[in-house]
Formats: structure tokens, C-alpha cells, sequence
């Protein structure tokens, strides 16, 4: 049985299946089969559209209600200087501190942090690893986690598996296989990771500010100062967010393992002094 579980999820995994899936999602006619298609998403998933901008009618394409802008009024988004902060709505599924090249996908379960992130670091004084799991009904844009400067970014990944609790349980090395954009940034002096990690029948990860490179496996050179919770891209459908920072940076908050997130929810108390003023708990 677990097999065919594999092999079903590796057939699955194959990115023509997205890309047709992507197609059908950014159709606009009929217009009135769209419309029953999009309220139907909504009433299944029971999405509360009172912190979202417009109406369900309003979304002409279901792709265009999966990336649906928050109401910066109902919902602003307040930046934490003293916090890292959660860069989407989600579930935080994991957050661990590594000394070693290794991080853990599920219990048996690991991979390298140095191929997800694609870059050799040393990891000998410790990196936090904090992974967010945006699940389909969840606000699929994404936000900065911290001020900073983006350095490069890269494009890489072959496959797109599912990252449910499938997926997460049956693929060896899901995060490091599935399609995905890295960006390394510069934050208090300190190097971070941020991976955006694709998943079936995601139509495509977008970024703001940067286009995302269409030659893949090679990273991109960037100068591009960021501000906390900025507009940082969207996914079209729902997937995984993986953060990775030196363990002196920052102190995880207690009690948010396993629980849902908010964009600008503190996952991470800053600890670090910096030219301006000192930060901690």
C-alpha cells in the first residue's frame, strides 16, 4: 500500500500536471462557471472574506482569488521591530535549532538544509530552522520576515509533491526535491535564507521587485533594500515557507509550535545588538 501511495505522489509530483492545473485556474470564461467555482471554494473551505479586499464576485479567475490582497484596513499589517515575524498565514509545522547539516521533515524523516538553501554555511554555531505550511484556504501572499537587503536569489527544484501531511510522511527529501525560489538576505549584519517552496498544482511562485529567473540552478546577484512585511510574493495555490538564521539572532517565542499563524504574528524574539539601538526579550 505504501507503494502505491509513493508512486501515486511521484506521478503527481510531475509539473505537467500543475501546468495544466494553472491553465484551467486562469481562465476567465465562462464567466459564470468561474463564478460558481469560486464561490464553491470559498463555501468549502469556509473563507472569511470580511479581512480580504472585495467580494468573491469580484475575483475573475480562481487564480486570482488564490492570491486574493488582504483589506489593509480590516487587517493591517504592523511591523515588529523586535521580532521576526511569521512571513504568511499558515501552521508553523516545525521550528528546531541545527548544528549540522541536517533538519527534520517529519520524525524519521530529514534533509539538508545546505541543498534546500542550495549554499554551503557553517553550521557549527547553530541555525534556526522555522517552517510555515500554507494550507489552500490560507492568504497565499507572503512577507518579509525581517528589514534587510536581498543579496541574490535562485531558482531551483525539479518536482512539486504535495506538502500536505502525505506528502510530508511518504516523500524522502520533499523540500529539497520540490520546485522552489531561495533568497539569501542580509539583516542586522547577519546572513538569512527564506525558501519558497512550491507544491502540486501550485501554477507558479511569484516574487514582487524581482523576476523570477527563468534559468534555474544559478544564483542571481541583488542589491535591493526590503522593509518588514512588504509584499515579498505569492503562491497560486498553497505550499511551504522556510526561513533559516543564525541561532544568535533570535529566540523562538514559546507556545506557537504546531499552532496557526498570521502574517506579522512574532514567531521570534530578536536578541542581537545592533548599531542603533539593542533588541531582546
Amino acid at each position: 500500500m505504501k507503494f502505491l501511495v509513493k508512486l501515486f505522489l511521484s506521478i503527481l509530483s510531475l509539473r505537467i500536471f500543475s501546468r495544466i492545473w494553472g491553465r484551467i485556474a486562469r481562465l476567465r470564461h465562462p464567466r459564470f462557471i468561474i463564478k460558481g467555482l469560486v464561490e464553491l471554494y470559498c463555501q468549502s473551505y469556509n473563507i472569511d472574506m470580511d479581512e480580504y479586499a472585495g467580494q468573491v464576485e469580484d475575483y475573475k479567475s480562481l487564480c486570482d482569488f488564490f492570491v486574493r490582497p488582504l483589506d489593509p484596513e480590516k487587517r493591517p499589517l504592523i511591523p515588529d521591530n523586535n521580532a521576526i515575524v511569521s512571513p504568511a498565514d499558515g501552521i508553523l509545522t516545525n521550528v528546531e535549532t541545527i548544528y549540522h547539516d541536517q533538519a527534520a521533515q517529519v520524525k524519521g524523516k530529514t534533509y539538508r538544509i545546505s541543498s534546500l538553501i542550495c549554499d554551503n554555511i557553517d553550521f557549527s554555531p547553530g541555525w534556526h530552522v522555522a517552517v510555515i505550511y500554507l494550507a489552500p484556504f490560507n492568504y497565499h501572499r507572503y512577507h518579509y520576515p525581517l528589514t534587510g537587503n536581498i543579496k541574490r536569489y535562485l531558482h531551483t527544484g525539479r518536482r512539486l509533491f504535495p506538502v500536505n501531511p502525505m506528502g510530508i510522511h511518504n516523500i524522502e527529501r520533499l523540500f529539497v526535491r520540490n520546485e522552489r525560489i531561495v533568497t539569501q538576505f542580509e539583516s542586522k549584519g547577519l546572513p538569512c535564507y527564506a525558501a519558497a517552496v512550491g507544491a502540486t498544482f501550485v501554477g507558479s511562485i511569484k516574487m514582487e521587485f524581482i523576476k523570477t529567473p527563468k534559468k534555474r540552478h544559478r544564483w542571481i546577484p541583488l542589491d535591493l533594500e526590503v522593509n518588514q512585511l512588504e509584499e515579498m510574493g505569492r503562491f497560486e495555490m498553497g505550499s511551504t515557507i522556510v526561513l533559516v538564521f543564525p541561532q544568535k539572532m533570535a529566540e523562538p517565542i514559546p507556545g506557537v509550535i504546531g499552532q496557526p499563524v498570521k502574517v506579522g504574528q512574532p514567531i521570534f524574539s530578536l536578541t542581537i545588538e545592533t548599531g542603533e539601538k539593542k533588541r531582546g526579550l
